[in-house]
């Protein structure tokens, strides 16, 4: 059924300006358009049942923008068997009224902040907004503050821990919210341990409300000076877990695991631990280090907790132990009494999510269910932490 003559002129009108998205009121039968001069809408006169009446709208307007009536489905497959959208095409998308439009526009990595505040007039949701601040571009935008407050004042009202994860992670990214805002949002996380995690993965050494250092801080400090000054790693890691902000960091990675909800938040927070205590903090594959300490278990993924505390034993303990590395030993030197505290940072800096493997092969458990599930694996990790603590 074509639509009504009075319909297709104005929509005709309409798209003959530059218009740079599209939405659709289904309900109301209204077509929305973001112009030039604003925002403008046509109320739509059906000509048969509303729903095929929309499909008729929708595939007039993809036949202006895309030059075929199939819509978003047909012309997106097209496009993947081409490669990545480019930006022209993410134009043209946000001109379908199509929610997965956008929402394929709003994921591409080569999106725009002028894209990005189209797709956001488009449609606005909060995973639309996580996927945006996601970009660089985006987030160095205005645009970016404007998502940012949008998932601040959302987070009431979102359900799943890994999005409130997510959401916590992406607005605390430098510029994007104000101070009063990041002490609030620490405020929440008191009651919403989640939010927690997403502090130690973004702001690690600037966390609110800091700590006293470790008692034995400034003693240690310079002990450890001259190998601190040679960039020995282990002195220098040592001394930045005993200083306030490593102590605070500490006290609120062991705050967190008191009631975390799935198994999503409990990697990502042993993830944010692992990075932290990392020496040389190596982003990818396995550094020089790893290989001298005998970290790297023969190349296998280690899901044995018990195996990674049983290793760093050996490791350190075993008189002239050829995987033990010059860095190790003059440390080991200077401060023997510190031996357990070491321990724990080799331990926590090789800890990765990968030991939560074999209970979530056995268990899809969640809260106090799954905590209980998990304590012979976070025991170990909760010991290394508590060692380090003043």
């Amino acid at each position: 059924m074509p639509l009504s003559n009075e319909d297709s002129l104005r929509l005709n009108v309409l798209l003959a300006q530059k218009v740079s998205a599209i939405r659709i009121d289904e309900g109301k039968l209204i077509v929305y358009a973001l112009t030039q001069k604003g925002e403008a809408k046509i109320q739509l006169n059906p000509t048969s049942r509303n729903d095929k009446y929309v499909k008729e709208v929708k595939d007039f307007l993809s036949t202006k923008a895309l030059g075929a009536p199939g819509g978003f489905p047909m012309y997106i497959s097209r496009w993947n068997r081409m490669g990545d959208l480019r930006n022209s095409s993410l134009e043209k998308l946000l001109l379908l009224g199509e929610e997965e439009a956008v929402a394929a526009v709003v994921n591409n990595k080569d999106i725009t902040a002028d894209i990005a505040k189209s797709a956001w007039w488009a449609l606005q949701s909060a995973e639309n907004a996580r996927s945006m601040l996601a970009n660089k571009a985006v987030v160095e935008a205005d645009i970016g503050t404007e998502l940012a407050t949008f998932l601040v004042e959302f987070l009431p009202f979102e359900e799943d821990p890994l999005s409130m994860l997510i959401s916590t992670r992406l607005v605390l990214q430098p510029g994007l919210i104000s101070d009063d805002e990041v002490v609030k949002l620490w405020k929440k996380a008191k009651s919403k341990n989640t939010l927690y995690v997403g502090f130690l993965e973004i702001r690690a050494d600037e966390l609110p409300e800091q700590v006293a250092e470790h008692a034995r801080y400034e003693e240690i400090k310079q002990i450890l000076s001259t190998l601190v000054q040679e960039q020995n790693p282990y002195a220098v890691m040592l001394c930045k877990l005993l200083s306030a902000s490593g102590q605070t960091f500490i006290k609120i990675a062991e705050t967190a695991f008191k009631r975390p909800p799935n198994y999503d938040v409990v990697g990502a927070l042993i993830e944010s631990i692992r990075r932290y205590t990392f020496i040389d903090h190596a982003e990818a594959g396995q550094t020089q280090q790893e290989l001298n300490l005998g970290l790297n278990l023969q190349g296998e993924i280690q899901t044995d907790i018990n195996a990674i505390t049983s290793l760093v034993n050996n490791i350190y303990h075993e008189e002239n132990n050829i995987n033990s590395s010059d860095e190790l030993k003059a440390i080991q030197a200077l401060v023997p009494e510190l031996a357990t505290q070491l321990q724990a940072i080799l331990c926590l800096m090789r800890t990765s999510q990968t030991v939560l493997a074999p209970t979530i092969a056995k268990s899809t458990a969640v809260g106090t269910l799954m905590r209980k599930k998990l304590k012979p694996v976070l025991e170990p990790i909760l010991m290394n932490l508590r060692v380090l603590q003043a």
